[in-house]
């Protein structure tokens, strides 16, 4: 996937309405709405939501689950693990001809 460019933290006018701390993290993701697969890659990440850097755009309101990976060595883990979350699209906009989607995570699990 292609970079995009994104207001630095503290920046953007969603900063204020965050509840949590968010990570730049570059994580792999695969989504799954309405029945499709999708590759992405998360900018960011916190305990309650992430950006998405997509491939396919996905729309506001929209109801999704995604397995976040998380590679061996990062975060103290010996082994790849994944996080199976289910969430929604509060925000869904298009960067340097690239789509992005705010996701709120409404429940997670390791796997």
């Amino acid at each position: 996937m292609e970079s995009a460019v994104c207001s630095p933290y503290g920046t953007s006018p969603w900063h204020h309405y965050r509840g949590a701390v968010r990570y730049p993290v570059q994580l792999r993701v695969t989504v799954l709405a309405e029945g499709q697969d999708n590759e992405a890659l998360t900018e960011d990440l916190s305990a309650s939501g992430c950006l998405l850097r997509l491939r396919e755009p996905l729309r506001e309101g929209q109801q999704i689950d995604f397995l976040v990976e998380i590679p061996a060595g990062m975060l103290d883990f010996s082994v790849t693990a994944a996080v199976h979350c289910s969430g929604r699209i509060v925000r869904s906009y298009w960067n340097n001809g690239q789509p992005f989607a705010a996701v709120v995570i409404d429940e997670y699990r390791f796997q």
